[in-house]
């Protein structure tokens, strides 16, 4: 769904859910002020039982102008209502009629609840997100208006926990470039007002009650309800107890169970343990060391009834503790661990032998892009990975717009390359930003390259041969041009060249049966 298409109604309500977040608000606004530049005549409201209380939030809608109406009816049915940052019908969405209803929102898709026109996007971190791409397309800048810069930053800042949680690269191109357009001393005086006495009350009664799992080196904790960024204070301290090198804390919403999650152990990265332990019943993701998760409470109790046989009662924060314990026991104890290049990896020589198909694949020299000695971080759906441009470094782009790097001899030996430019495939296309060391570059200071720009088309050689074998466990493999590992799980592969049996590494089952063959 496009913005423009909802043009043809003259009056339109916009409505956030019940007790609006800082997400909520933001991204109301930014459709209200959207529907406003093109002379509708809109309303920005919101039901519920009681109006914005939180000091935050009505600091946010006081200094920001933000025209949100807290109504228990409306006078009459709009020509259309557009609910963000929730779905109607759900039960945190106080229901008004309207002849014709829409949803944005970046929550967990609830089928039965949509109606025919809908934008949903459930792996992006805020709603703002969402509305701040949506108005990009149609050509409107949110960075050019102070005000609504700060709310979409400011509605990304807390429902990504500070943003330690951003998990998709619309999320961190939105927060790159408002970063520089937005009024600071508004957005201070909001994050100094985020937490009440009571909400520190509800953090310290968290941390005491705690489940250490002194074998598993991991921690459990469930708060009381809460807004939401309470569980990063929480996980931020659990984090640094000695023992903990994972930890998860939790809390019951209207709508679901949010969580926060927290690593500092180089064999597990935060946004895969938080898709691990919501796969199925939610969703997860954000950085390597803080990320967080939310799961869906109808999905909640369908895992509980199958798994353990009986219903939860609705008791959502038993439901959630005791599965949340046992993913968490599961994803300790069924992994393995490789270090690719040193003695004692697998044996792959017994395995069956595959040849990669002459299928197209990007590439880019690094140095058209950057100096030799750039430190940069090229983002990809998978996340941000961090590379130190060498006058032979090459960027790799694989069949699904996956990034990874060759030196120059490797991409030479096994690539025969044209100067044919490149489409990148997928949902997001890969960019390159200037990490460290901008002083040594000024001219490049700030900028943004987009690899579509520079990518040519190059084709494996008939010789690339591997060994590979399919994997049943979840695997990590730590490869030495990376600083974290590459995960593999069942289905997927794990692979070895031919030519170097200890440079092992995984493919991905759908990459692996496009772009192989068995020999």
């Amino acid at each position: 769904m496009k913005l423009s298409e909802l043009l043809k109604y003259r009056e339109i309500v916009v409505q956030g859910h019940d007790n609006p977040d800082a997400d909520a608000i933001a991204s109301g606004y930014g459709l209200w002020l959207y529907f406003r530049l093109n002379g509708k005549k809109v309303r920005l409201i919101y039901g519920g039982g009681r109006p914005i209380q939180k000091s935050n939030l009505s600091l946010m809608v006081e200094e920001l102008h933000v025209p949100i109406e807290h109504v228990e009816r409306l006078d009459h049915v709009p020509e259309l209502l557009l609910t963000v940052d929730c779905q109607y019908g759900e039960r945190n969405v106080q229901r008004f009629e309207a002849k014709t209803v829409a949803v944005i929102d970046h929550h967990v898709v609830q089928e039965n609840l949509l109606p025919e026109l809908y934008e949903i996007r459930s792996t992006y971190g805020s709603c703002a997100t969402v509305v701040w791409d949506m108005l990009k397309d149609e050509g409107y800048e949110p960075a050019e208006n102070e005000e609504l810069a700060t709310a979409f930053y400011y509605g990304l800042f807390m429902d990504t926990g500070r943003l330690q949680e951003v998990r998709h690269p619309k999320d961190k191109d939105m927060r790159d470039e408002l970063e520089a357009r937005l009024n600071h001393g508004i957005l201070t005086m909001l994050q100094n007002s985020n937490l009440s006495p009571e909400e520190l009350k509800i953090a310290g009664k968290a941390m005491a009650g705690v489940d250490y799992v002194k074998g598993g080196n991991y921690a459990l904790a469930q708060t009381q309800r809460c807004d939401p960024n309470i569980l990063g204070v929480v996980s931020d301290a659990l984090i640094e107890v000695e023992g903990v090198g994972t930890c998860i804390s939790f809390c019951v919403m209207d709508d679901g169970v949010k969580l926060s999650v927290r690593s500092c152990e180089r064999e597990t990265r935060a946004n895969e343990l938080a898709d691990f332990v919501t796969k199925g019943i939610g969703s997860g993701g954000g950085h390597v060391r803080k990320s967080g998760g939310f799961i869906v409470k109808e999905l909640l109790e369908k895992a509980y009834l199958e798994k353990y046989g009986e219903d939860c009662g609705m008791d959502y924060e038993h439901a959630a503790h005791r599965i949340l314990n046992d993913r968490l026991k599961e994803y300790y104890e069924d992994q393995d661990f490789f270090y690719s290049g040193e003695e004692n990896v697998p044996d792959l020589s017994k395995e069956p032998i595959y040849e990669k198909r002459r299928l197209p694949i990007g590439y880019v020299k690094a140095t058209d892009m950057y100096p030799a000695g750039t430190y940069v971080s090229v983002r990809m759906l998978e996340g941000d990975i961090p590379f130190i441009i060498k006058e032979d470094t090459y960027f790799m782009i694989g069949i699904e717009g996956e990034v990874y790097k060759n030196d120059e001899a490797y991409f030479l030996s096994h690539n025969d390359h044209t100067d044919e430019p490149y489409k990148i495939k997928g949902e997001y296309a890969p960019t390159v930003h200037l990490a460290i060391n901008a002083s040594d570059f000024p001219s490049e200071a700030g900028s943004v390259k987009c690899l579509q720009d520079y990518a040519k088309t190059c084709y494996p050689k008939a010789s690339s041969r591997v060994h590979a074998k399919q994997l049943t466990r979840r695997t990590k493999v730590f490869v030495p041009w990376s600083e974290s590992y590459m995960l593999g799980k069942p289905g997927d592969y794990l692979a070895a060249r031919m030519e170097n049996p200890r440079d092992i590494y995984i493919v991905d089952r759908d990459i692996m049966e496009k772009s192989y063959a068995m020999t």
